[in-house]
């Protein structure tokens, strides 16, 4: 996928435990209790064929409803992080494609639930496809095919209910998605969340979302400078040496997620010596072992033992 939005989202929702408490908050109270959210199940099943595959980013779960064993439907996830009018009709395709696959594949019928996860700045009110044939007969309106869509738009959550969230994958992300324009009101919301955050796995996704938040600024060379304004603030510490990283990165491969080379600050090689200073400074500033080894390709144990040559550990 092409688009930011969508890789991250996708990339959240497909944990378990994110896709659970995502859909406590996105589903109707009077829906969820049917269902055994518990036995949640995301898939790789897609029901994208090769001529809509730009139009989605799907995700499908699978989950079992309280009436028997062999009763389960499909969730579809579908996310915009961008008004699209039209997408009814796209998810009728795709709804039709998933029956037409269930057919083929010789599978009881699942139902198939559609969600539209959105957060931009604009609003929007979904329209379903029967909206569009309003001046018709109603006597020809029964040949409409028609179907509920679940619309969540991060905008509408309050801010009080996204802090009060004990996800904390999901509380930055929303965050991050519902105030992007405003970075300063983020960073600042950010750093509360990474004092509250109490396991390695916590800090992890955390790391994950700053990495988000400053591919959503690429062009805001203005970022940088309100991350450091604050240098002393230990959220501030971590946020630049996250930062550090990703400029040595850009370098090496002759791009940083868009910013002329020229204007980027903290040069750093993609060498040994380069990594190495920045797997120190991650490691002082609370940074796990899994987070420098996903930022700089080596593995846990030449991690240690780089930390352990120059007297950490």
């Amino acid at each position: 996928m092409k688009n930011i939005h969508d890789k991250f989202v996708k990339e959240r929702l497909l944990d378990k435990q994110n896709a659970i408490d995502f859909l406590k908050i996105a589903l109707p109270e009077e829906l969820t209790d049917w269902l055994l959210l518990d036995q949640l199940n995301p898939t790789q099943n897609s029901f994208i064929t090769e001529d809509i595959r730009e139009l989605f980013s799907d995700i499908v779960y699978e989950c079992k409803l309280i009436t028997g064993y062999d009763s389960y439907c499909c969730i579809l996830i579908e996310h915009k992080s961008y008004k699209d009018p039209l997408v009814g009709f796209q998810l009728g395709s795709y709804i039709f494609s998933g029956y037409q696959q269930q057919i083929k594949n010789k599978e009881p019928f699942k139902i198939i639930i559609p969600l539209i996860f959105y957060h931009h700045e604009e609003s929007w009110s979904f329209k379903p496809v029967e909206s569009y044939f309003e001046n018709f007969p109603e006597v020809m309106m029964r040949f409409i095919p028609g179907f509920d869509t679940i619309f969540f738009d991060v905008k509408k959550l309050s801010d009080q209910t996204i802090e009060n969230l004990r996800n904390m994958a999901l509380s930055t992300m929303f965050i991050t998605q519902k105030h992007h324009p405003d970075p300063v009101f983020v960073l600042e919301k950010m750093g509360k969340i990474f004092e509250s955050l109490q396991t390695l796995e916590e800090r992890n996704s955390f790391h994950k979302n700053f990495v988000y938040f400053l591919m959503i600024h690429k062009k805001n060379e203005g970022i940088i400078e309100l991350i450091k304004k604050d240098s002393y603030k230990p959220v501030n510490k971590v946020f630049m040496t996250i930062y550090e990283y990703a400029v040595s990165e850009g370098l090496r491969k002759g791009k940083m997620m868009g910013i002329e080379e020229g204007k980027l600050e903290g040069k750093l090689e993609g060498k040994l010596e380069g990594k190495a200073e920045i797997i120190l400074k991650g490691f002082d500033e609370g940074l796990s072992l899994s987070v420098l080894s996903s930022i700089t390709g080596f593995t846990e144990e030449n991690i240690v033992k780089i930390i352990k040559e120059h007297k950490k550990l």
